[in-house]
């Protein structure tokens, strides 16, 4: 395919007709071309002359300064272009092109991205997924640069080339109406390469593919996006060993490429020792990038010169991918260490160059699988002898490993603490955090509440629906304790299917409220495992009272739960009044009441009024015995006499104490509310069960304290009466009620 130079003289002659007709360009270049690649035989092995670059110059013109203006655009898309026109040339050499086609093909490959000298440069380094209106300005590019070309090109035939490289062989995209066979051959081939190309080298957003698999993609769209013959042939082509560069590039590909065009250039050291500088740079390069830590060099204008082998680990971006393009904190998905995205004013990059001062700081980044990793990058700003800035560099570590042992140690903390199936708080941890709960609000005084509750029932669930149905049930309930729930509030799964929610500096009402709330949404919800159908759960609620630990206020929520069931299910329960004082009757203060002159023997004696009938007082006094693990000695038609002893009660100052054990007579009487309705009064005492016991003012502080248990026990109030109620009461259900009860028993 050479062509012999004019024969009458020893150059070149731009005059001579036989170089081709002076009024077809694009021959004339080719002639040009064809005669600069013809080596002579004192040359072939020689390096180009200055000869031979300004006829590279004067036979490329506009298409040089278009490929190096690209080349200063966006240095990785220059060098796409010039390996495409390469590849482009040794296969058409192979194929016996003729001559005008090699030259269009060549050119062609060269420019055919030259559009995205329109694009921004946040878009060309872009390290993920492009938004819609990014993909727009890259799409946008093919026209600007058709536009370019149709602007400065003589004839059309590279203009059509690039735009039919855009269309598929089977004419589904490209917007042309030209296909298969009908495209130009050029076309089709450098649709090929220039896929091949992107395919099998390093892009800032995707690793280079093998070229075996590279070779698979091309063949799974032939026929439909390439030319199925020419793809055969180009694989073929491939994967045998390729002519030498210097019989298949032409000698103006080469001369393009960086390391001829920077061949007569040298950075000036200003006066420093070369030879030194060449011992130490070895050293230096080495420590940079086998260093263990990330190193990322930067310019004045955000461009990143160096990337080292610790970063490419780190970020799964190669050095060949990212140098030379400018730095966005989009590329690595920088973040601060909550996961906070940087802008452009505060990018720590950015800042320190513009600022000059160095700084550490802890950040978020994309790591090569794609997941954010923590990182401590130190940022520090180069500056020159003559003060101005050069840059930056950045040294990150990866501390993800220190993290990863935090998360482990509380990751096994909450395992440990965490009821597997439903996610909820265990009944171990919820111990822990009862305990504290009543400690706290006992010492400051403050309200607080527990609500127990369960799915009515269970087993019938389990039965009907299995296990499995069961199991979705609790998970359900579950989810809906803990998205009504206060951000405060311990919700647990106390065993089974029962559950505890602790509400601190929550009273009475506002937990029944809670209570109900929850109830509502579980009966008015349809559970997909029971085949559409609603569940319905009881709960208890109570408040904690004066007196009260951890088990007798679990033991009073647990009461109101058994009395919810025993009411019919589906209902709120609420037992106890709280600590709040009486607001009707005797109003003299505690310490007037502790000496009012009683028996010698008796410690405490209060006359009680509560607002329920009889049976349902005596009820409630059950609970106070079954919580107190209190023992009953003695029951007639109209009182019980009961022993708490010292083991139950709070204040036991010291391990070596000896409680003292309190007996506990109370006598009921029925009487009429205002109303009419049936009211109980009660007549308390409380006394030491031996009279010598010495130990009377501890005795007395623990009997007040029962004393405020009962009047919550019994939502009753003090008042002044001197009066015995005349009504009997009906004996056979009070001894119903209490015949053969045994200390601590539950009835």
């Amino acid at each position: 395919m050479a062509m012999e130079p004019p024969t009458n003289s020893g150059s070149y002659d731009p005059t001579d007709e036989s170089l081709g007709a002076v009024d077809d360009p694009i021959h004339t270049i080719s002639n040009l071309i064809a005669w600069a690649n013809e080596p002579s035989e004192e040359t072939a092995d020689e390096e180009f002359g200055e000869a031979d670059n300004q006829l590279i110059q004067v036979s490329l013109g506009i298409a040089s300064g278009l490929f190096y203006s690209l080349q200063a655009k966006h240095f990785p898309t220059a060098s796409h272009s010039l390996r495409v026109a390469k590849l482009c040339s040794q296969w058409a050499a192979t194929l016996d092109l003729e001559a005008y086609q090699r030259d269009q093909l060549e050119v062609a490959a060269l420019l055919h991205d030259i559009g995205k000298v329109g694009v921004p440069d946040y878009v060309l380094a872009c390290p993920g997924k492009l938004a819609a209106e990014e993909q727009q300005l890259m799409d946008r590019s093919q026209d600007i640069g058709l536009e370019i070309l149709s602007a400065c090109c003589d004839g059309e035939e590279i203009v059509d080339l690039i735009r039919y490289n855009y269309a598929w062989f089977d004419g589904s995209k490209g917007n042309s109406n030209v296909k298969g066979k009908d495209l130009p051959i050029e076309a089709r081939m450098l649709a090929i390469v220039d896929a091949f190309d992107s395919m099998t080298v390093d892009q800032i957003f995707r690793r280079a593919r093998s070229k075996e698999r590279a070779f698979a993609e091309l063949l799974s769209f032939a026929g439909t996006q390439f030319d199925p013959d020419l793809v055969s042939n180009f694989c073929e082509m491939l994967s045998h060993p390729l002519p030498s560069s210097s019989q298949a590039t032409r000698h103006w590909l080469k001369v393009l490429s960086p390391e001829q065009a920077n061949r007569h250039w040298r950075v000036n050291q200003n006066g420093a020792n070369p030879s030194k500088l060449r011992s130490l740079a070895p050293f230096q390069e080495s420590i940079v990038r086998h260093i263990h830590d990330a190193v990322i060099f930067i310019d004045i204008n955000q461009q990143i010169l160096g990337w080292n082998q610790a970063a490419e680990r780190l970020t799964g971006l190669t050095r060949d991918a990212v140098e030379g393009h400018l730095w966005t904190s989009e590329m690595l998905g920088l973040a601060d260490h909550q996961g906070r995205k940087f802008t452009h004013e505060n990018d720590p990059v950015r800042v320190a160059v513009s600022g000059g001062t160095q700084g550490m700081h802890r950040l978020s980044i994309r790591n090569a699988g794609g997941k954010f990793v923590t990182v401590t990058a130190h940022i520090v700003p180069v500056v020159g002898e003559d003060g101005k800035s050069l840059g930056t560099t950045i040294q990150m570590h990866d501390t993800s490993g220190v993290e990863s042992l935090e998360e482990q140690i509380q990751s096994l903390h909450y395992k440990a603490t965490r009821d597997p199936l439903t996610g909820l708080v265990n009944r171990a941890e919820m111990d822990r955090g009862l305990i504290d709960m009543v400690e706290r609000h006992t010492t400051s005084g403050r309200s607080c509440s527990v609500i127990m509750c369960d799915i009515d029932f269970f087993k019938k669930i389990n039965d009907t629906y299995g296990h499995q149905a069961g199991d979705e049930a609790l998970i359900s309930f579950a989810n809906q304790l803990q998205t009504n729930a206060r951000s405060a509030d311990i919700c647990a799964r106390y065993g089974g299917e029962e559950f505890v929610i602790l509400c601190p500096s929550c009273n009475n009402e506002e937990a029944a409220m809670l209570a109900e709330k929850i109830r509502s949404e579980v009966a008015a919800t349809p559970q997909k495992a029971l085949g559409g159908k609603c569940m319905s759960a009881s709960f208890g609620v109570t408040e904690i009272q004066r007196g009260d630990t951890a088990d007798s206020i679990l033991n009073r929520a647990d009461r109101a739960l058994l009395q919810s069931k025993e009411m019919g299910r589906n209902i709120v329960t609420q037992i106890g009044s709280g600590m709040k004082e009486p607001a009707i009757g005797d109003r003299r203060s505690w310490f007037a009441r502790m000496f009012t002159p009683v028996e010698p023997e008796v410690l405490l004696k209060r006359a009680m009024k509560t607002k329920v009938p009889l049976n349902l007082a005596a009820e409630k006094i059950r609970g106070f015995v079954a919580d107190h693990r209190a023992e009953v000695l003695k029951v007639t038609e109209e009182s019980i006499k009961i022993m708490v002893d010292g083991e139950s009660l709070p204040l036991q100052r010291r391990m070596a104490d000896r409680a003292v054990p309190l007996i506990i007579e109370l006598k009921f009487s029925p009487i009429l509310g205002e109303n009419g309705g049936q009211h109980t009064k009660v007549q308390i005492s409380i006394a030491p069960r031996r009279n010598r016991d010495r130990r009377k003012r501890d005795a007395i502080e623990r009997a007040r304290h029962l004393l405020a248990s009962l009047q919550s026990y019994m939502v009753a109030y003090e008042f002044v009466d001197t009066t015995v109620a005349s009504e009997e009461v009906e004996a056979s259900w009070w001894n119903k009620l209490w015949g053969g009860s045994r200390k601590g028993e539950s009835h």
